[in-house]
This record gives structure tokens, C-alpha cells and sequence, in this order.
């Protein structure tokens, strides 16, 4: 074999080396934060929860943005797969507390403590009308 040859069959090796080393580094966080994700709200699809929500939801003016059924007007849609921070449970609670940056979103933190944050997001869950299989709840 020519140094050339050589060369090519070595770094070829080595890259596909590489690619598969990372590949093995990386599957298994992806495949475990999914399931995180899917856990964090204690309220997901407790009826009772979901309807405190919804008084949340009208009482501090979320519908006055998003609509009283989510469909958007001043604020993005509730209902559809595009959101603009994440959807996952976690981005949305900083989201309404106000830790994320770059939000015009008004901040909550202060005035709704984490339980009603997480019925606040049980409601807005209820409202989704987008493709199951992109749910990360």
C-alpha cells in the first residue's frame, strides 16, 4: 500500500472511531433527560389540578396575551408545537417565574408559588392541540 492509501484508511478509521465514541457519550444523556422531563410536573392530567389552573390562568391575565383558550393573540399559542424558549416542563417553569432571559413574558415568581406554577402548567397542557408524538411531558 502506498503512504497515501495509508494515510486515508487511517484517518478514515479514526473518524468514524471518533463519531461513534461521541455517539456513545451522548445517546445515553439524551434518552435519560426525556424521561426527566416527562416527570417533573406533579399535576400532568389531574383534572382537579388542571382546573385550578385554568383560574390561575384567567385570574392573573395569562388569557389576556395567550388567550382565554390558548389560541394566541399578544402571546404565542399554547396550543401548537412552536415555542420559542422549549416545552419542556422545566423551561416552562423559569419561563413563568422569570428566570429565562430575553422574555417578555411578565414574571410570576414572585406572586405564584411552584405548586400553582406546576397547575398553571397542567392547565396550559391541557390546551395543546399539536402532534402526541412530540410531546415531552
Amino acid at each position: 500500500m502506498t503512504k497515501r492509501r495509508i494515510y486515508r484508511f487511517d484517518l478514515t478509521v479514526g473518524l468514524l472511531a471518533g463519531f461513534l465514541t461521541l455517539w456513545c457519550l451522548l445517546a445515553p444523556v439524551a434518552v435519560e433527560s426525556e424521561e426527566d422531563v416527562k416527570k417533573l410536573n406533579p399535576y400532568t392530567g389531574n383534572e382537579q389540578a388542571i382546573q385550578e389552573g385554568r383560574k390561575l390562568f384567567v385570574t392573573y391575565g395569562c388569557s389576556g396575551c395567550h388567550g382565554l383558550g390558548g389560541g394566541g393573540g399578544m402571546g404565542h399559542p399554547l396550543t401548537d408545537d412552536i415555542w420559542k424558549h422549549g416545552s419542556d416542563d422545566a423551561t416552562l417553569m423559569s419561563l413563568i417565574k422569570g428566570d429565562l432571559t430575553g422574555s417578555t413574558m411578565p414574571k410570576f415568581g414572585q406572586t405564584l408559588n411552584e405548586d400553582q406554577i406546576w397547575k398553571l402548567i397542567a392547565y396550559v397542557r391541557s390546551l395543546y392541540q399539536g402532534d402526541p408524538a412530540l410531546i415531552k411531558w
